[in-house]
């Protein structure tokens, strides 16, 4: 007899949670947050980082502010109100976070400001318009550039300890040596790429 109950979590998993929304998605009635009509709305468009490592020091925005149907543009001059999230494994916080405008850049594609607009195109073009100036260093892009540090973990509380891993591999018949890359997108089935937010008096609905 097969139980449709999900396995017991091991203790490095979280718990598993009943998807409410299974049934919904593979008939093909889910709405996603695209789908949620709201009145007047704005568009937000990003802008990231064309260095992986380095500093802000300037950011012209006249040109972009210039273009018809821009609200505003958020960047870290004019976003200190912004409140830190911290990011906890296994759920809760950001995984990439939009609250650190600069003008430390500490990963190539960071965020560094929003556009807001009346349409989606104003606010990708506006985003097309902005023009910064960097003060780049020298990015640790691989395990054995300068500058890279490594850290021990053994010791530490609640890693799971597997083993000797270098020992392994020296007695082992047979050795894979191999590179692998993670692109920086990834692939997300169905659902398009997209938040909506809806304020109605003091409450504030995410889609």
């Amino acid at each position: 007899i097969m139980s449709n109950a999900a396995p017991e979590p091991k203790e490095n998993m979280g718990k598993p949670e009943l998807r409410i929304d299974g049934r919904l998605k593979v008939t093909g009635e889910a709405r996603y947050g695209s789908d949620f009509p709201v009145a007047n709305p704005a568009y937000a468009f990003l802008v990231t980082s064309a260095i992986a490592r380095g500093r802000i020091e300037a950011m012209e925005l006249s040109e972009a502010k210039a273009v018809p149907g821009v609200l505003e543009i958020f960047y870290h001059a004019n976003s200190s109100e912004l409140k830190q999230i911290e990011y906890r494994s296994g759920g809760g916080g950001p995984t990439s976070s939009i609250q650190d405008f600069g003008p430390e850049i500490k990963y190539g594609g960071q965020i560094i400001a929003l556009v807001a607009a009346d349409t989606f195109e104003a606010a990708r073009e506006a985003a097309q318009k902005v023009h910064v100036t960097y003060q780049a260093e020298q990015p640790s892009a691989t395990f054995d550039s300068s500058g890279v540090s490594e850290e021990d973990i053994s010791e530490k509380k609640d890693v799971p300890q597997a083993g000797d891993a270098e020992a392994a591999y020296r007695e082992a018949e047979v050795k894979l040596d191999a590179e692998y890359e993670t692109p920086t997108q990834h692939h997300n089935p169905i659902e398009l790429f997209t938040t909506t937010c809806a304020w109605r008096d003091d409450e504030l609905t995410i889609y």
